[in-house]
């Protein structure tokens, strides 16, 4: 059998098709490795604030660590505080202004109201959660079993 010889014109259409076909898969490829690379780079540059935004859905109703905690102004931190001994109980403090704060105010900074039966707790032994979802705010409680009220209640 003889192959059939294609012609001039024949051969340019084919080619037209073959670059077409290779022009959308680079198109496309470039495109994907466009998204993937600002994808990368925002999570990179803003990986606090996203993990910030993360801790405050994911992290209500249940019990937040102390070290993510400014025990002075009662909200979530982006990041992990500092441990700080006072009167041989353990605070978290963002800053060095909130430690003192402490010193100079302690019965207004170490003492607070549980958020469920409104007994009056040291934050150095309450168990911490968030107010509101979605909020840094937090709020305190004396014991797990009003921890466990507090957010039944609220859903």
């Amino acid at each position: 059998m003889k192959k059939k010889k294609l012609s001039k014109l024949q051969l340019r259409e084919k080619q037209k098709i073959e670059d077409k076909k290779f022009n959308r898969i680079l198109i496309i490829s470039f495109s994907l490795l466009i998204v993937a690379t600002v994808s990368v780079l925002t999570f990179y540059t803003y990986g606090c604030d996203t993990k910030f935004l993360y801790h405050k859905w994911a992290w209500y109703g249940k019990e937040i660590p102390g070290e993510w905690a400014c025990m002075n102004g009662d909200n979530l931190q982006i990041h992990k505080t500092s441990k700080v001994v006072y009167n041989d109980k353990v605070y978290y403090f963002c800053s060095q202004k909130c430690f003192n704060h402490l010193v100079n105010h302690f019965t207004k900074v170490a003492m607070v109201r549980d958020a469920f039966s409104g007994d009056s707790i040291n934050k150095s032994e309450a168990l911490i959660g968030l107010k509101d979802k979605g909020k840094p705010e937090l709020v305190f409680f004396k014991n797990e079993e009003t921890f466990n009220h507090y957010y039944e209640s609220v859903k």
